[in-house]
């Protein structure tokens, strides 16, 4: 058992992350103790450095009945290091990476395998310690190994390309569909691979500016900075004239909301993905006249399997969504700071933890 202490980025509150030596944590009776290698840096963790934030500081999380400080992160690829008392099968080294949500396994949604929607569902680095630290446990149940053919950089970027594989699954048949995507982020990225996995004709993907062109079009998509041409003239065109069949939502914005529903065909679909900071209004009437459908999706359930698969079967060009890699002690400058001034320009920023 890995004893002694850990490098960690530790959260204390709004703008207040500091790099601190915390006591190596030791995996409970069915969890793993893994090295972390590489974390990548989500959009949450932002919205806990800047605002608006979700770790508790006051009330206790619902699950854990943790507060602040925590570790944060929870997107991570590294080896296993130990395993608890009941955990079968694994060896120390094995490459693994891990789905970081937290659940209860007790409730309906649990129960019935969908734990993505549990009805205390948190994630580490929010409602428990993360992965932006030189170890991390997790639950063995969520813990994937990775591919032969897969590297540790290319591992880390299998949970949020899981989070677009899951609301595809969730769609439903997306077979030689027209699909826009409105959001260029890792988000937009992973809708875009979930789409084109599961047969859409072509997808259109939709940003504010030209630094995610080149991206997008190397991957196989087409792109639309919507500051050059309309948005609504150039589905009409390149659909002729018959709307999309399906549109993402992946920025989490009333504006980005609301470009949707004029693309979106009659009888379409709009799938939200984008996690609001805000409340945002949706005009029914609109949705109602035309019977589109309006559907979310929550993270993902078994989904980072199937990521791995497709990055190993070269279906997936990880490497080309990782935009910048920095160091642990570099975090809040290069990494949150970095974000908050150009987040246009990056997809994913990983963290490399392990020398």
């Amino acid at each position: 058992m890995k004893e002694g202490r850990m490098k960690a980025a530790v959260w204390h509150g709004h703008k207040d992350v500091r790099i601190e030596k915390v006591p190596v944590p030791a995996p409970g009776p069915n969890q793993i103790l893994i090295r972390v290698d590489y974390a990548g840096i989500c959009g949450t963790d932002r919205h806990e450095y800047a605002g608006p934030n979700f770790i508790p500081t006051l009330t206790p999380h619902r699950l854990t009945g943790r507060t602040a400080p925590l570790i944060m992160g929870h997107e991570f690829s590294g080896r296993v290091e130990a395993v608890g008392s009941d955990v079968r099968g694994y060896e120390k080294g094995e490459a693994v990476t891990a789905n970081g949500s937290l659940t209860c396994g007790v409730c309906e949604m649990c129960r019935n395998g969908r734990y993505n929607i549990c009805r205390k569902l948190g994630f580490l680095g929010v409602g428990d310690d993360g992965c932006f630290a030189e170890y991390v446990t997790v639950d063995a149940d969520k813990v994937f190994r990775i591919p032969k053919g897969v590297t540790q950089r290319q591992a880390a970027v299998a949970e949020p390309l899981a989070c677009g594989i899951h609301a595809a699954h969730l769609v439903g048949d997306l077979n030689g569909k027209l699909v826009v995507v409105i959001g260029a982020g890792i988000i937009g990225i992973g809708a875009f691979y979930g789409a084109k996995l599961a047969g859409a004709k072509e997808v259109l993907v939709v940003g504010r500016n030209d630094h995610k062109r080149e991206i997008i079009e190397r991957i196989g998509g087409r792109y639309l900075n919507t500051t050059d041409r309309d948005l609504n003239r150039y589905v009409e065109e390149w659909s002729d004239g018959q709307l999309a069949d399906v549109v993402y939502e992946c920025a989490g914005t009333q504006e980005t909301l609301d470009l949707c529903i004029p693309v979106c065909k009659p009888g379409g679909t709009i799938m939200v993905m984008g996690v609001f900071e805000t409340p945002p209004r949706v005009d029914l009437n609109t949705l109602q006249e035309a019977e589109r459908k309006i559907l979310t999706s929550q993270a993902h359930i078994n989904e980072i399997g199937e990521a791995l698969a497709c990055i190993e079967q070269g279906k997936i060009d990880a490497e080309e969504l990782i935009t910048k890699e920095i160091r642990l002690e570099n975090l809040v400058e290069e990494g949150f700071e970095e974000l908050l001034r150009n987040s246009g320009r990056h997809v994913k920023v990983l963290i490399h933890i392990s020398e």
